[in-house]
């Protein structure tokens, strides 16, 4: 909506600065000059943005030029016959005669063109705000909690079992794990260790500590936690 009615205003007042080029034109008659050559085009602007946002990003891409340039063609068409209309009924009300002539020559192909230019601008908007062609539905697929995985020791690489971590404290990007037999450095944020691990056995007691509730001796009420590598 918002870009919408800037981008209406902002048409309509390119228009009036047009019109009061025209010798004799008054502000009054250029603004209603101007008005009937950009409401049309606000209101085909809504119907084909509608359009491309429902029907048109829902097609497989060479689908999507034919139908643009198909779109492109009628909108140019409409807006003309609309702005036709529209200075036809603003001379009649008026008191002058209705009467629907069209632009012809050079100005007929610079309307059309100007339509064209026009469509296309919107299309873009409309794919830009929208982030492309329409995506289909996607599944989140919750990842199972990490059970094991691999750590340096030395120069060997082994194994090491999620359900014997004690406890995990956040170091920067690494995370130092206590484990029943030893303490490492596994290069993995405390967030993303928190991510991976089983919520109903690990907790987080502090921004920069996990502990495994099945290692947990008791708790004091100041907050202090005892742990057992037993």
């Amino acid at each position: 909506m918002t870009l919408w009615l800037c981008g209406s205003a902002g048409v309509w007042t390119m228009y009036l600065a047009v019109f009061l080029q025209v010798p004799g034109a008054g502000l009054g008659e250029a603004g209603i000059n101007a008005l009937a050559n950009v409401f049309p085009l606000a209101l085909l602007a809504v119907a084909a943005h509608l359009l491309i946002k429902r029907q048109v990003m829902r097609l497989s891409v060479p689908a999507q030029i034919i139908a643009h340039v198909v779109i492109g063609s009628a909108f140019a068409a409409a807006w003309f016959t609309l702005v036709t209309l529209a200075l036809a009924l603003i001379d009649a009300a008026r008191g002058e005669a209705f009467g629907l002539a069209g632009f012809t020559g050079g100005a007929f192909i610079w309307q059309n063109l100007q339509g064209l230019v026009l469509y296309w601008a919107l299309a873009a908007t409309t794919y830009a705000v929208r982030g492309g062609r329409s995506t289909a539905p996607v599944t989140i697929v919750s990842a199972p909690p990490l059970e094991r995985y691999l750590t340096r020791r030395g120069d060997e690489i082994a194994p090491v079992n999620v359900r014997d971590i004690v406890m995990i404290a956040g170091a920067q990007d690494y995370a130092e794990v206590t484990t029943l037999t030893d303490t490492h450095l596994v290069r993995m944020s405390l967030g993303e260790f928190e991510q991976r691990l089983d919520p109903q056995r690990f907790i987080r007691v502090h921004r920069s500590r996990i502990i495994n509730i099945d290692h947990l001796d008791y708790a004091e009420p100041g907050g202090e936690a005892v742990l057992s590598r037993a």
